[in-house]
């Protein structure tokens, strides 16, 4: 019988990991796992990143906004307020002939404010909201979008995907949500219909018995 080095714990097959058992390393796996989380800042759930930089716990942003990962500081602000918490919204396919051959996937409460939020970053006020998707949960429907883009896009940057525009709307055309929805919709096969057509079938089976009898 053996105790967890850190916290003392009796050491099971339930809680002592094989690796672990396998290199005589005596600590439980949840110690294990603060141990990894320590030694890899990037998956410690109490810090806080802006633009891919770790922000320090002496930082006073740190104070301002809650720990995750931020892309810019508009993202942080916006996860502090209570329009966060809104599941619904859009996922959208966004162009720049800047950029040709490339298009940005992303997801938003609402897609034609999001692309003119982006017409501030250019001179130009060339961004192009091509295609939009409505969702009841527009975070994992961006997720399910970024996946599948992915698979067949030739490079991958971040949201961008080096894909052409008819791939991206097929993509965001047969995410599951929206096509199940369509589906469900053309599926016109209720039981209903099918009661109302069981009079006819019966009228078909009494007309073969009395032809039997006949």
């Amino acid at each position: 019988m053996s105790n967890c080095t850190k916290c003392d714990i009796i050491l099971s097959d339930d809680n002592w990991l094989p690796s672990c058992q396998r290199k005589h390393y005596y600590i439980c796996q949840p110690c294990h796992k603060k141990m990894n989380d320590k030694k890899n800042p990037y998956q410690n759930k109490q810090n806080l990143y802006i633009n891919g930089k770790y922000v320090s716990r002496k930082d006073p942003r740190y104070k301002i906004f809650k720990p995750g990962h931020y892309k810019n500081i508009n993202d942080a602000i916006f996860e502090q307020s209570e329009i966060s918490n809104i599941k619904e919204g859009y996922v959208y396919v966004i162009t720049n002939k800047a950029w040709p051959d490339w298009v940005k996937i992303g997801m938003a409460i609402d897609a034609e404010d999001r692309c003119n939020g982006y017409q501030t970053s250019s001179p130009h006020r060339d961004y192009i909201l091509e295609h939009s998707v409505s969702s009841n949960n527009r975070r994992k429907s961006e997720q399910e979008a970024h996946t599948r883009a992915a698979k067949i896009a030739e490079e991958v940057n971040g949201e961008w995907f080096k894909l052409t525009v008819k791939q991206a709307i097929e993509v965001l055309d047969n995410l599951d949500e929206h096509r199940l929805g369509t589906t469900e919709e053309a599926n016109t096969d209720t039981p209903k219909d099918k009661l109302q057509e069981q009079p006819i079938q019966e009228d078909l089976w009494t007309y073969t018995q009395n032809r039997k009898t006949a």
